[in-house]
């Protein structure tokens, strides 16, 4: 069963292996994870195990912390987590998709500007204008189509779902302000400007 993760990502072109998958849902429930742990809840080898975690890494999906094994003298353990603020600026990116599929939808129902009231059928302007607004298919004249219901939900959902994304972004402004460091000003130079010959 897909998570809502994995259908956002997969509706945003960032489709996963299977095994990719369910690493993915393992870092959901859990983050700061040894890739050995990870290794052996999927039953492979921990190198396979990294090579998935790397793609979910490129992707910028997952972030590592390395950590010197106490054990091992040299070696290190990496601990996996899903990069919050990169799945939330996908989450947004989703949301602006959705409402420019509703978008579209909307359009495509306003395109059918008049309609046969005998047989229900919809024509474009150009389409009516051709048959000299008579419906090619009863032959009654062809009326000016009113907002339907359909459009009527559609402008709804559209006005509810830039709500919901513009909460959103306003939840994450005071959170990206405060992940970017402040520059410092340059300071004036204390050196004497040179003296150029004439």
């Amino acid at each position: 069963m897909a998570t809502k993760l994995e259908g956002m990502l997969v509706e945003l072109g960032l489709e996963l292996d299977e095994s990719t998958l369910k690493i993915l849902s393992i870092l959901q429930k859990q983050k700061n994870v040894p890739e050995e742990v990870i290794a052996k809840r999927l039953k492979m080898r921990i190198n396979d195990a990294r090579k998935l975690l790397y793609k979910l890494y490129e992707r910028r999906l997952a972030v590592y912390e390395k950590k010197s094994d106490p054990k091992k003298k040299w070696w290190y353990i990496y601990y996996w987590s899903l990069d919050k603020d990169r799945i939330q600026e996908l989450f947004l990116e989703y949301r602006r998709k959705q409402i420019e599929k509703k978008k579209e939808e909307l359009e495509a129902e306003l395109k059918y500007a008049f309609e046969c009231k005998n047989c229900h059928a919809k024509y474009s302007y150009e389409e009516a204008l051709e048959t000299e607004f008579t419906c090619p298919a009863c032959g009654s004249v062809l009326e000016e189509a009113a907002a339907t219901a359909t459009a009527k939900k559609l402008r709804k959902e559209i006005e509810d779902m830039e709500l919901a994304l513009q909460a959103e972004e306003t939840k994450l402004a005071p959170k990206q302000a405060k992940a970017k460091p402040k520059q410092k000003a340059a300071k004036p130079s204390k050196a004497k400007p040179k003296k150029t010959k004439k």
